[in-house]
């Protein structure tokens, strides 16, 4: 019906985020400072973040005195190794800064703020197309693995949010990261998604009145079998009902057949509302409708058929939606039919340009390779759903004073991927006065036969006694 983005984007909703320069800049730890011991870097390091949280206090920024503060409060025991990292770009009365920067062997951290200088667009409903990118030397890459980013505060004051984004270098390169790009094409405040999913006998079969147009199309009129779309509140819980509530400001006003002997259905939308998509697509609905017929020759055969040939037509308060297959005669192969909303509440979607760019600087690393090869099978909730066409050879284990990070490799000869899975793979690093420490799982990747899992020390360690690294009791020994 539309172009393949804007489709894309509506089926989602189917059943199924310069004032700190100078005084940053006189406290710039030395590059030399990661060729220095563990325990010299640490001090180093935590003096600066001391420095910087004192002098960002004392000049009480617009971006708020506890901005470091914040950075601490999410890094924990990490905070000395972060860096600043200083660039700014704005545009359509948003401005984002960079601030921090944290950058392990395979995950890196970018601390930032957003601000609204022109109004109130950054609300915890607010949807943008925010971006991290890692340079490793041959160009800047996606990557993968981390947590993305996510808004560590809002201060309504100055609508600025403090935020920080998660990304994984790409599961191809074993380089560290030198550069971190983040870009924004657009961002959409007041974002809402609605929906209603029906089975073919929920589905209203009545005539309902109707109209034709001055430009020959037959329409609904409005009101005759009104029904609430509705959005998803709360978090999605696993083996949980996902929680629902009507929204008010679109519905479906009439769904059925009308004079031209075609199903429709007539949608209503508040005036103030608008579409959440990009401006290239003025004029759409922001409404969209799925719709699945089975074959009558295979009726229990799923899935069923997408109908792809909707026809809409703009009326007074919205839009009609005409269903050309749907008919009283194709009624009976009705499997489904999924009417949907894309919208915002605030204005619609603004769009521009937003990147900055800025060096990280990597933590120091060690590096062991495991002296007989080691081969683990893929494990899921505790049992070996495959067998062992999924097994996971043990390239190399990378630890650092944040992290362990275990990189694999697909086994010769085996025609199935390499695969783990991360929360369920058990992992200790014995240390060489004999301690053993348990890291916190963080993230994983597993992508093109290549794979890598990092876990998180609760507190940062010295990677010079690192003695050994055990996973799923095989010992891979640190020289």
């Amino acid at each position: 019906m539309f172009s393949q983005e804007y489709k894309r984007e509506l089926s989602a909703l189917g059943p199924d985020e310069a004032q700190m320069d100078r005084l940053l800049a006189a406290v710039r730890p030395a590059s030399a400072a990661r060729r220095r011991s563990p325990r010299l870097c640490l001090t180093r390091r935590a003096a600066v973040v001391m420095a910087v949280c004192a002098l960002l206090t004392a000049a009480a920024l617009a971006v708020g005195p506890t901005l470091w503060a914040i950075v601490q409060g999410d890094l924990g025991p990490k905070a000395p190794y972060a860096t600043e990292v200083l660039a700014s770009c704005e545009d359509q009365g948003i401005r984002i800064e960079a601030v921090a920067a944290l950058a392990d062997s395979r995950v890196t951290r970018l601390y930032f703020t957003m601000q609204d200088l022109t109004g109130d667009r950054l609300k915890e409903d607010t949807d943008w197309d925010l971006m991290l990118s890692l340079d490793t030397g041959d160009g800047f890459s996606w990557g993968n693995g981390g947590k993305g980013e996510q808004v560590l505060s809002y201060d309504s004051e100055t609508k600025t949010a403090a935020m920080v984004f998660s990304r994984g270098t790409d599961e191809l390169s074993t380089d560290i990261p030198t550069r971190a790009k983040l870009d924004m094409s657009w961002l959409t405040p007041g974002r809402r998604s609605a929906s209603l999913t029906l089975d073919g006998e929920e589905v209203p079969s009545l005539t309902l009145e109707s109209a034709v147009t001055a430009a020959g199309r037959t329409v609904l009129l409005p009101d005759q079998n009104p029904l609430p779309l509705h959005r998803r509140v709360g978090p999605q819980v696993p083996g949980q009902v996902i929680q629902t509530e009507a929204v008010t400001e679109v519905s479906i006003s009439s769904m059925g057949f009308a004079a031209d002997g075609k199903y429709h259905i007539r949608f209503r939308q508040d005036p103030d509302i608008s579409p959440a998509y990009a401006s290239e697509y003025a004029g759409q609905p922001l409404f969209n409708v799925r719709y699945y017929l089975h074959d009558p020759e295979e009726p229990d055969h799923w899935p069923s058929q997408e109908m792809d040939d909707v026809e809409y037509t703009q009326v007074e308060d919205g839009w009609d939606f005409c269903l050309p297959s749907l008919t009283p005669d194709t009624l009976p192969y009705l499997r489904l039919i999924v009417p949907s909303a894309n919208y915002s509440v605030a204005g619609g979607r603004v769009e521009g340009k937003w990147e900055l760019t800025v060096p990280v600087e990597a933590v120091e690393q060690r590096t062991a390779t495991p002296e007989e090869p080691v081969v683990l099978p893929f494990v899921f909730h505790g049992e070996t759903p495959f067998q062992r066409r999924f097994d996971t050879q043990i390239e190399s284990v990378i630890v650092s004073p944040l992290s362990v990070v275990v990189n694999c490799v697909t086994p010769e000869g085996q025609e199935e991927p390499c695969q783990l899975a991360g929360e369920e793979t058990s992992l200790t690093v014995a240390l060489s006065d004999g301690m053993v420490l348990t890291p916190a799982y963080y993230s994983d990747v597993w992508s093109q036969r290549v794979g890598w899992i990092m876990w998180e020390f609760d507190a940062s360690i010295e990677p010079d006694a690192v003695a050994s690294v055990t996973i799923e009791g095989h010992t891979v020994p640190f020289p």
